[in-house]
């Protein structure tokens, strides 16, 4: 309010000198002195817009959380991805599904976008909150190895296990047992017939924590376009 009122009555101070002023002077003169003001209220704006966005994502049900990174072939587009598995779903005005594209993982960097990518990861796999993580298979080897991933043939049911059983791969956890930590996604409709030769498949996690296995499993049904359903829907 101290802002409004203070911008107010400048404007009321400058109101006889723009008078005497071209329009380009107008211009000019209000770009110079108010600039300031502006990017603060623009600034304000903003930060309104994301706090509102947030109060209404905190009021909805979220569904399924999951992180695509290092895709730079842009094969998992996440706008899309949650648009269309929401539909696939169908789920309702109170219910969500969150999905981010733009991660980008080196371990062991120190630029500071590989290093923020790399701490989302690990602050919502410690929140527990992320379901699922899509990346490349340097990383899914990485990945086992350090944070909480599941069995996937002990998470998926025994018929999934069955029709997935060349995707599946197998590699050593964070305690050094061998299982189904990752399936690769080479035969997903976001990879299958799309990538690029020099293109690497893609490997998708779970993380043993999750509650949402039916949802993952829709999700895996909805990637691999399987026409019969393993949950209800």
């Amino acid at each position: 309010m101290k802002l409004l009122s203070k911008l107010r009555a400048n404007l009321a101070k400058d109101r006889q000198t723009l008078k005497a002023l071209s329009f380009r002077q107008k211009l000019r003169f209000i770009l110079d002195y108010y600039r300031g003001y502006a990017f603060i209220l623009f600034c304000l704006c903003l930060a309104g817009f994301y706090l509102g966005d947030i109060w209404i994502q905190t009021r909805r049900d979220t569904v399924l959380e999951g992180f695509f990174t290092n895709d730079e072939e842009n094969l998992f587009p996440a706008k899309t991805i949650t648009q269309e598995f929401s539909e696939f779903l169908n789920l309702s005005s109170g219910q969500q599904v969150v999905f981010d594209d733009s991660l980008y993982v080196q371990p062991g960097s120190s630029v500071d976008y590989h290093t923020a990518s790399q701490g989302k990861i690990v602050a919502y796999v410690s929140a527990r909150e992320l379901d699922f993580l899509v990346t490349t298979r340097e990383l899914a080897e990485y990945y086992s190895q350090n944070l909480p991933v599941d069995d996937l043939e002990q998470f998926l049911p025994p018929e999934l296990v069955t029709r997935f059983r060349d995707q599946l791969y197998y590699i050593p956890d964070s305690q050094g047992v061998t299982k189904a930590c990752a399936i690769s996604l080479e035969e997903s409709r976001f990879e299958k017939g799309t990538a690029s030769p020099e293109a690497a498949p893609h490997y998708l996690m779970v993380f043993s924590y999750t509650k949402h296995q039916d949802a993952m499993i829709r999700f895996l049904e909805y990637a691999f376009e399987l026409d019969w359903h393993f949950v209800s829907p």
